[in-house]
C-alpha cells in the first residue's frame, strides 16, 4: 500500500511502473538511458575518440547534454555538480585527470544513487515525470529486467503495510545491493545438430543428457526433443535478464551460421535459465518500432512503394528484430538514408526528433481521447461526433486547455493531462525540450553506429540500453515519413522543413496549433 503526504507520489511511482510495461507505446516510454550510464558513455566516448571512432563533437555533445542534466538533478551536491563542469569545460582526454574524473563522479554518485532519491523527496523534491524517467532508466540500466522490476514494485504497493515513494527508493537500493550482476547458465537446445568443420564440441550436452539437465534444473522435459544443446553463461541480476542477455547471444550465432553454412540454426522455441521455475521463449518481446501507416494506407503489399522509403522501411526491421549490431547498423541506416544532409550524417538525428517531437502531442491526445471517454456521458458525446481524428484531438485539447476535462480514472492517464496541461500552457520551450530528450536518443544510435562500425565495439555500455529506448521513436518517426510520402506527397525532408517551422511558430497564443504540428500550411 502506497502512502503519501504529496498527491503527485502515487502518480509518479505509477508512472514509475507505466515505464516498466512492455507494450508501453512510444509517448509514454523510456525516451533516455539513466544519469549514470550517460557518465559512463561519456566516459567511454572519450577512449573512442582516441582512437578516432568518434569526433570532438560527438563528446562536446554528450558533454553538453549530461552537464545540462546534472545541473537540474536533485541526486547531485552543487560541489559535485561543479566538479563535473570542472572536467568538460574541454574535451576530456583519454587518460587524462578530466577523463578519470567523469569515472571517479559516476560510482562515487551510483553507489547510493537511489538513496539519494529517497532524501529528496523525503525534502519534497518531486517532479513526476523527473523521478519516474531517472529511476526507471537507472533501474534497466543496472541491468535489471523490466519485469522483474514491475513485479517488485507492484508487490511493495499491493502489502498490507504502508510505504511512501522515499521508502520505496531506499527498498530498490537494498535490491540492488542483494542482487549484483552474477553468472547465468542458459541452455539452449537445437532440433538438428549444426554444422561443424570438427564436429560437435566435447562441452556440449548431447541426446539424453539434454533432458537429463532439465530435469536435474526442475524443468517439465515434455516436447523436448533435441539431439544436441549448448550451455550459455551470461552476467544479469535475475533470470529474465539473463533469458534477455541469452537472447542476444543466440541471434548472434544464428546470424553467423547463416553467413557461414548458409544454412538457419534449427533452435528450439526455448530457453531454459538454470533457477527459473519456467522456460522463456526464444523470441522476445518486441523493441516496438511500428509503421502502421503502411496498413492504414494498404500499402504493406504495394508495387509502387517508393524506392527511398521502401528501402529505409526494409532497413528499419533490422532495428526490431535483428541482434543489436544489425539493428543498430539497420536502423540508422534506415534514419541516415532519408534524413541526413549531404554534408553531415549526424544531422538525421536532429531531423528525426523534430518529426517524432512534432508528433508526440497528437499521439498523447488521441490515446487519452478514447478513455477519456469512459470519464462522462457528455464528454463521450463530443469525441463520437469529431468527423476526424485531428477534430477528436482538438476537442480533447480544447477541454484540458480549458480546464473542462472530468478527471481521469487512472493516475497513468492522470500523468498524461498533466503532461499536456502543461505543454499547452507553454508550447515553444516544453517541445524543445522534449525534441532535445528525444534528439539524444538518435544521436547515441549514431554513434553506436560508428562504434560498431567503424571501432568493431559490440560491447559498449549504452548498447542495449540505446536499443530499448530508440526502437520504439525510431519507429514513430517512420511512420510520419510513410505518411507524409503516401498521404501529403511529400519527401522526407520537406516534411523536416515543415515540422521546423510548425516548432518555431508554436506559442501561447494557439496552443491548439499543437494539434497540428505536421500539417501546417
Amino acid at each position: 500500500m502506497l502512502t503519501f503526504v504529496n498527491p503527485l507520489e502515487q502518480v509518479a511511482v505509477v508512472r514509475l511502473l507505466e515505464f516498466l510495461q512492455n507494450r508501453t507505446p512510444w509517448n509514454r516510454s523510456l525516451w533516455g538511458i539513466g544519469i549514470i550510464l550517460a557518465m559512463d558513455e561519456l566516459y567511454e566516448g572519450c577512449a573512442a575518440l582516441r582512437h578516432g571512432h568518434l569526433s570532438d563533437a560527438s563528446i562536446k555533445r554528450m558533454a553538453s547534454s549530461l552537464q545540462k542534466r546534472v545541473g537540474v538533478h536533485p541526486a547531485f551536491t552543487e560541489p559535485e555538480r561543479q566538479f563535473l563542469r570542472q572536467q568538460v569545460q574541454q574535451v576530456p582526454r583519454a587518460e587524462g585527470a578530466a577523463h578519470y574524473g567523469i569515472r571517479e563522479l559516476s560510482e562515487r554518485v551510483s553507489r547510493d544513487y537511489l538513496t539519494r532519491w529517497a532524501g529528496a523527496l523525503r525534502a519534497g523534491n518531486l517532479k513526476v515525470e523527473h523521478f519516474a524517467r531517472s529511476v526507471g532508466a537507472h533501474l534497466l540500466d543496472a541491468g535489471f529486467s523490466s519485469q522483474y522490476l514491475h513485479d517488485f514494485i507492484k508487490a511493495r504497493l499491493d502489502a498490507p503495510d504502508p510505504i511512501t515513494a522515499a521508502e520505496l527508493c531506499d527498498e530498490l537500493h537494498t535490491a540492488m545491493v542483494a542482487a549484483p550482476r552474477k553468472e547465468f547458465e542458459v541452455m539452449l537446445a537445437f532440433g538438428t545438430k549444426p554444422e561443424f568443420l570438427n564436429g560437435i564440441p566435447t562441452t556440449w550436452l548431447r541426446d539424453a543428457a539434454v533432458t537429463g539437465w532439465l530435469r536435474e534444473n526442475g524443468f517439465d522435459t515434455a516436447g523436448v526433443r533435441s539431439p544436441v544443446a549448448m550451455i550459455l553463461r551470461v552476467q544479469a541480476r535475475d533470470v529474465v535478464g539473463a533469458a534477455e542477455m541469452a537472447r542476444n547471444e543466440t541471434d548472434r550465432y544464428a546470424a553467423r551460421a547463416l553467413i557461414a553454412t548458409g544454412a538457419p540454426l534449427n533452435r528450439l522455441p526455448h530457453l531454459w535459465v538454470k533457477g527459473a521455475s519456467n522456460s522463456f521463449p526464444l523470441k522476445g518481446h518486441s523493441r516496438g518500432v511500428g509503421v502502421k501507416e503502411l496498413f492504414r494506407e494498404d500499402r504493406v503489399f504495394s508495387s509502387d512503394a517508393n524506392q527511398s522509403v521502401d528501402a529505409a522501411i526494409e532497413l528499419m526491421a533490422h532495428l526490431e528484430e535483428s541482434s543489436p549490431p544489425a539493428a543498430v547498423a539497420g536502423g540508422w541506416g534506415a534514419i541516415e538514408g532519408l534524413l541526413a544532409d549531404p554534408s553531415d550524417r549526424s544531422s538525421a538525428a536532429d531531423h528525426l526528433a523534430t518529426l517524432v517531437t512534432c508528433s508526440f502531442p497528437r499521439a498523447e491526445l488521441t490515446a487519452l481521447s478514447y478513455r477519456a471517454e469512459q470519464t462522462d456521458p457528455a464528454v463521450a458525446a463530443e469525441l463520437q461526433n469529431a468527423p476526424t481524428n485531428r477534430e477528436r484531438c482538438r476537442i480533447l485539447a480544447s477541454m484540458i486547455i480549458e480546464q473542462r476535462l472530468p478527471p481521469m480514472r487512472a493516475l497513468t492517464d492522470q500523468a498524461a493531462v498533466a503532461r499536456l496541461t502543461k505543454l499547452f500552457a507553454n508550447p515553444h520551450p516544453e517541445l524543445q525540450t522534449i525534441r532535445e530528450a528525444i534528439g539524444d536518443s538518435f544521436h547515441r544510435l549514431y554513434r553506436q553506429r560508428n562504434l560498431i562500425l567503424h571501432g568493431a565495439k559490440l560491447d559498449s555500455v549504452a548498447l542495449a540500453a540505446n536499443l530499448r529506448t530508440v526502437a520504439r521513436l525510431a519507429g514513430a518517426g517512420m511512420d510520419r515519413i510513410t505518411h507524409g510520402h503516401y498521404v501529403q506527397n511529400l519527401k522526407p525532408l520537406e516534411l523536416v522543413a515543415k515540422a521546423n517551422l510548425a516548432l518555431t511558430l508554436a506559442g501561447r497564443d494557439s496552443p491548439l496549433g499543437c494539434v497540428e504540428l505536421l500539417e501546417i500550411t
